[in-house]
Parts: structure tokens; C-alpha cells; sequence
């Protein structure tokens, strides 16, 4: 499948694949789902750009043992890749996360992509062993710039924790904004770059991409708020969808 293709079928219905490792992300161990140890967290991540459509978010639980999904100032890998370039999870999932579920991750839900000032709610299970939670989602209409959390502790949460989000650029592909190298222009050709994850300097507009694509890079492109759980609050839902935006918030992550 090209990445027009990928990108086509990873927005229509979503990441299938993440299908595939909810169901192999069940608890594996008796302390994985020990009484009160588990807690649901509801995750809403909300598009606070007017230009940029955010692909299917992939989150999921984890302990200190896994790999960040990403650092500033490093190379990104390869799964952190292809969601920046395609917005496609399934390779970090399948090759990283399935192998070490009841390991170094607990657990994986996902929702579908995010339209400017639209926002998606999605619940994920943390506990004890596995607390921290990571996730990235694909600013659609550019190279290869994402964003994302790494490594928030979810599980000593005891009130609601919002968190502004940059946009990052993941240094995998040369920000040409050409329309044979643009996934959201049906482009199929990668021009490689060997970079580092850094800031996003945004959309130019002077090559294939469209003026009103731009956002500015200065300020957050999402925002989410990590709620814990308890009792009935726990849907089990991991795709509602919620339109309504929240507060602003001045808590930043970096």
C-alpha cells in the first residue's frame, strides 16, 4: 500500500491495528489486574489549530523500561516515523508494542482523526506496573510534524491534568511541501532527511502547500487533559467523540 493509500485508510477507519493490540493488550498477569491497582484514564485531545487535520492518536501505557516514543534532540525512530510522515501506528504497535505487552506496556487504545477545533475522547487502562502514559497523532498537512505526550505518570493522578501541546517536526523528511511528497496531497515519494526531532518551524507556503495550512509554530497545535476514573465513569469507550471545547489551560508540556 502507498502512502496515499495509507493515509486514506488510516483516516477513514482508523488504525486497524490498534484493533489488534486492544485485544492483545489485556492484562497478562495477576498484578496487572489485581484489585484497585487498575484505574481508567480518559484522555481528551483537542485540534486547537484552524488548518490541520490531526490523524487517529495512538496512546499507550507504559512502565521506565520502554523506550521514549520520542526526545527532542534525538533521532526519531522508526515507528515515531512513520506516524509523523503517514500517520500510521501500525509499525511502532506490531513491532514494539504487541511484542512487549505485560513487559514494558500495559495497555493501547486509539481514537479517529481530529478536524481543526474538533476534539476526540479516548480511555485507557493504567496501573501500578505499568503508570506512565505516551502518545502522538500527526499534523496531516505537512512533512513529517506530529505531537504528543511521553511519559506522563497517569496513575497518581487524583484531579484532571491538562497539557498544551507544540508541534514537532520529527526530522525524518525534508519539509519541501511539494505535492508529490505531501501524504495529504496523495503524494507517494519520501525525500529522507537524517535529522532530529526538534520544534516545528510550521508551513512556508511557498512550494505545493496551500497558504491557509499554516499554524503558528509559537503556540500549541493541541491540548489534552488526562481525567481519571472511578466507578461509572469508566465507559470503556476508546473512539467518543466530543466537539465542545475546554478551557484554556497554561500548563505546557515540553
Amino acid at each position: 500500500m502507498n502512502r496515499s493509500h495509507m493515509l486514506a485508510a488510516t483516516l477513514v477507519l482508523g488504525l486497524v491495528s490498534t484493533t489488534a493490540a486492544l485485544a492483545q493488550s489485556k492484562p497478562t498477569s495477576d498484578s496487572m489486574n489485581a484489585p484497585g491497582q487498575g484505574k481508567r484514564v480518559r484522555i481528551t485531545i483537542e485540534n486547537l489549530t484552524t488548518s490541520q487535520t490531526l490523524s487517529p492518536p495512538v496512546f499507550v501505557s507504559h512502565n521506565s523500561k520502554a523506550p521514549p516514543l520520542f526526545k527532542e534532540g534525538e533521532e526519531a525512530s522508526f515507528g515515531l516515523m512513520r506516524i509523523a510522515e503517514e500517520g500510521n501506528a501500525g509499525p511502532l504497535l506490531s513491532s514494539v508494542v504487541t511484542k512487549n505487552i505485560g513487559e514494558e506496556f500495559g495497555a493501547v487504545g486509539s481514537g479517529t482523526a481530529i478536524l481543526p477545533g474538533q476534539s476526540r475522547v479516548v480511555e485507557l487502562e493504567v496501573t501500578r506496573e505499568f503508570p506512565m502514559v505516551s502518545g502522538a497523532t500527526m499534523l496531516v498537512m505537512t512533512n513529517d510534524g506530529f505531537t504528543g505526550i511521553n511519559g506522563v505518570n497517569a496513575y497518581e493522578l487524583s484531579a484532571p491534568r491538562r497539557m498544551d501541546l507544540m508541534a514537532y517536526d520529527a526530522g525524518t523528511e525534508k519539509n519541501n511541501e511539494r505535492k508529490s511528497h505531501l501524504i495529504a496531497m496523495m503524494g507517494t515519494e519520501r525525500d529522507p532527511e537524517n535529522g532530529k526531532v526538534e520544534m516545528h518551524t510550521g508551513i512556508r507556503g511557498d512550494a505545493d502547500a496551500p497558504a491557509d495550512w499554516k499554524f503558528d509554530p509559537s503556540k500549541p497545535v493541541a491540548r489534552i487533559t488526562l481525567t481519571p476514573l472511578a466507578g461509572m465513569e469508566a465507559t470503556g469507550s476508546v473512539n467518543r467523540r466530543n466537539d465542545g471545547m475546554m478551557k484554556p489551560d497554561t500548563m505546557m508540556q515540553k
